[in-house]
């Protein structure tokens, strides 16, 4: 079977975060990634009713989505059994939000530290989505 890429939407309204978490992951990683970007609930909404992903990067709190719970479930009822992955720059509110089987990091805690863990980890999160996928990576 030839490599694919593996396919992320990313939804996030703030588009040099999305750019900073799309390098980190791309250097962390050893595999070929292709991200979308949704900038808003809408926007998300009509990408994942046209095409399917391998995996979903969620901003809970976007500009036409008042409460972060809405944007959760929202997005969950739209992605089926796809891997859900949170990242806020606001998790230690947004957190109460997430339920134990959603995995959700702190952006402006982990990539903006000098650990750079969170990349590490995040890539390590797309990797499980690649296999569960059954997506070869490079």
């Amino acid at each position: 079977m030839p490599n694919q890429s593996l396919k992320v939407l990313h939804v996030e309204d703030d588009f040099a975060d999305a750019m900073l978490v799309q390098h980190a992951v791309c250097e962390a990683g050893d595999f070929d990634i292709a991200f979308e970007v949704a900038g808003t609930l809408k926007d998300a909404k009509r990408k994942l009713a046209k095409e399917a992903f391998d995996l979903v990067l969620l901003d809970l709190r976007l500009p036409d989505s008042v409460h972060p719970i809405d944007t959760l479930e929202t997005t969950r009822d739209c992605i089926g059994e796809t891997p859900l992955l949170v990242l806020s720059g606001s998790m230690a509110v947004d957190k109460i939000h997430l339920p134990e089987d959603v995995a959700g990091l702190d952006k402006n805690e982990s990539f903006r530290s000098a650990k750079g863990e969170a990349p590490i980890h995040l890539a390590h999160l797309i990797r499980e989505a690649a296999e569960a996928a059954d997506i070869q990576t490079i």
